[in-house]
């Protein structure tokens, strides 16, 4: 028989072992009630905490005996073994249960990032890393909640409401947090920690457009003839973006081993690629030129081309520096916010396609996964959209 009772009881004793539970209890004992004899014991509940009796009839025992002193010698060591497994913290109902689905969240955070560590770039592990610690500060200033499966839907719908609206977070980033959160759990169901993902029940936000727009050619040449004098290595870097569509932080962890300027390509390897796979980028013949100018070959073929000070340098440079830069340029040229450095990468793209470059050949450029993708960096207000129809679109 079970029954509630107070917490008072459970302050006398606590179990505790890394490797099972940590809760309060009252040790077992026995006893001599008109109705029969029995063994009585108190528990907590590690996860909602209530206080529970447990009675363990031993009437029968006690019947097998000629004497009492016999029955309660044997009874003792019923009684010593319950205690000895509450002491170790062996909880009398989850004996038989897979102990994981007991686990606290900070002990499978740290399990989490050390899994992902192995698997996934540096770059994304720091971007894991913080949405965990975003997490761990909800969880800390607004739940009380430490164990993984008493997180339910409507704890999952108040972390969501609480990022997006104390954090004036957009609905893109609103989405990117969804996306974690829903990875993070379904490792946890996975991994046997729980039975259902609490944020699969959560919609999106509908996207925003991309606030970028393409930077035409005449805007291009300005950039261009300032970067010439005074910054002729983030011109580079510029020609990248638009030419090989390299992302910016596939730029930053360029080595110069990568650069085969002989051969007019560079290898982007599986580590530093955003989809993991290596591929072959080729050089237009001013990137080329562009390369030559840096004289990489007077450098350890393991430098960064673009490290501190975007020159060669044995430290890769801090993640932001490109988008500084080019907020720095932007802001000296009076140009537009929403012509942004990735604004490069997407003119490159349009411009590829309206060239007569097949669709797929881009795509594989770009280094996307599908043509839809492709399609949809693309689609950008073109500037020049009006003239080239009204110059190229057949008669009627």
């Amino acid at each position: 028989m079970i029954m509630p009772k107070k917490k008072m009881y459970l302050n006398q004793h606590k179990a505790f072992n890394q490797e099972t539970l940590n809760f309060n209890y009252l040790p077992a004992k026995l006893k001599k009630n008109k109705s029969g004899w029995l063994v009585e014991y108190y528990v907590e509940n590690p996860i909602t905490c209530d206080t529970i009796r447990i009675r363990k009839r031993v009437q029968n025992i006690a019947k097998r005996y000629k004497t009492k002193r016999e029955a309660e010698i044997h009874i003792d060591k019923i009684i010593f073994d319950i205690n000895c497994k509450l002491a170790k913290g062996i909880h009398p109902f989850y004996e038989n249960h897979e102990m994981k689905i007991y686990a606290t969240f900070y002990e499978v955070f740290d399990k989490f990032l050390l899994e992902k560590e192995r698997e996934i770039r540096p770059e994304t592990f720091r971007v894991y890393t913080f949405y965990i610690s975003r997490f761990k500060t909800f969880l800390k200033k607004n739940t009380d909640i430490s164990f993984v499966n008493r997180f339910e839907k409507k704890d999952a719908t108040k972390y969501m409401d609480y990022i997006y609206n104390s954090k004036k977070i957009s609905q893109r980033t609103y989405n990117n947090y969804l996306k974690f959160m829903r990875l993070f759990f379904n490792w946890l169901r996975e991994k046997d920690y729980l039975t259902q993902n609490p944020f699969d029940l959560i919609k999106t936000k509908q996207k925003e457009q991309k606030k970028r727009i393409l930077i035409d050619k005449k805007t291009r040449d300005t950039i261009t003839e300032h970067l010439e004098k005074c910054n002729k290595p983030f011109l580079t870097v510029c020609k990248l973006v638009y030419s090989t569509l390299l992302r910016p932080k596939e730029i930053l962890s360029l080595k110069i081993s990568d650069i085969k300027l002989s051969d007019g390509f560079i290898v982007i390897s599986s580590e530093v690629s955003k989809n993991k796979k290596t591929r072959i980028v080729s050089l237009s013949p001013d990137l080329i030129e562009s390369f030559k100018m840096m004289n990489l070959n007077q450098f350890n073929n393991n430098y960064f081309v673009f490290g501190e000070n975007l020159l060669p340098a044995k430290k890769e440079a801090f993640r932001r520096r490109l988008d500084k830069e080019w907020a720095k340029m932007r802001t000296k040229l009076g140009l537009p916010k929403e012509m942004q450095l990735y604004s490069l990468r997407d003119t490159g793209i349009t411009e590829m396609l309206k060239s007569g470059i097949d669709p797929l050949s881009v795509k594989q450029h770009a280094d996307h996964y599908s043509l839809e993708m492709t399609t949809i960096y693309s689609n950008h207000a073109d500037p020049n959209l009006a003239k080239i129809i009204r110059e190229k679109a057949p008669m009627f």
